[in-house]
């Protein structure tokens, strides 16, 4: 299929999944999203790819979240039910890529450059082995919109860094963590300090996966799932319905119209 959003290919048995939107720092909207479903899709379907690489073709961003641009014209534009009805569609789709990447069968290595916020978070997550080159950031952002973590973010980042932190994180959604705080916190793998050598070093990573036991790695990957993710497609319902009402309240209205005109939000 033609993709517009996201770029694909395969190199040396490596499906690369790059997210192609720089104008907007990659902020996921339902194209992208279906691209970035259906990009893993392909690479799970494909019996000579042994492993997935999720990166962006800008070394600005690995994804600035949702598209607070497009949720601002909602909230201007469109009326309160159907802006809510549109919101709930694009929330679960944001749990459906990071549904898959923790459900594919072969070894995910995703690769954060620059900023990585709020639903990236999540995908970020997801991955099975996440590296990061120093410059990278992480900020989870949510609540600065009046919103909650959606791709899963709360159920994912509870497991890496544990409750507490993970409180932390989203209540204060302007904190940022740096590539070395976020492998120290449990968040990623590995960080990468040449920038340069960035894009080498992911696919060495990817192609070792290549050269492992794929048999042993699918059901690796199950074991985690039933050991750690088994509940979260029903958390996944909780998440949606929980963003949906936050999407319809005056704070996120207040939230997202303090973003888009960079003022700070005045919360009730």
């Amino acid at each position: 299929m033609e993709f517009t959003k996201v770029k694909y290919a395969v190199t040396d048995r490596v499906a690369i999944i790059s997210m192609d939107s720089p104008k907007n720092m990659n902020a996921f909207d339902e194209v992208m999203l279906d691209e970035l479903e259906k990009a893993i899709g392909m690479a799970d379907a494909n019996a000579d790819v042994k492993a997935i690489i999720i990166n962006s073709t800008t070394d600005k961003a690995f994804s600035a979240g949702g598209d607070v641009a497009a949720m601002y014209d909602g909230v201007k534009n469109h009326s309160k039910e159907e802006f809510i009805a549109e919101f709930g569609k694009s929330i679960a789709k944001m749990a459906n890529v990071t549904k898959a990447i923790l459900k594919s069968p072969k070894p995910v290595v995703g690769a954060v450059q620059g900023a990585c916020a709020g639903a990236g978070v999540g995908v970020a997550l997801a991955c099975d082995y996440t590296m990061a080159t120093q410059a990278s950031v992480f900020m989870t952002a949510f609540s600065k919109l009046g919103l909650v973590p959606d791709a899963g973010g709360i159920y994912l980042l509870t497991r890496a860094v544990g409750f507490k932190k993970a409180n932390e994180l989203a209540m204060d959604g302007g904190q940022m963590v740096f590539a070395d705080d976020a492998k120290a916190l449990g968040m990623i793998n590995e960080v990468i300090e040449d920038d340069d050598a960035f894009a080498d070093a992911v696919m060495k990573k990817a192609k070792k996966f290549t050269y492992g036991p794929s048999d042993s790695y699918k059901y690796i990957k199950e074991l985690v799932w039933e050991s750690e993710f088994k509940g979260f497609e029903e958390y996944v319902k909780k998440e949606v319905e929980a963003q949906m009402i936050c999407g319809g309240t005056d704070d996120f209205a207040e939230g997202v119209s303090a973003f888009n005109e960079k003022r700070r939000a005045s919360f009730k």
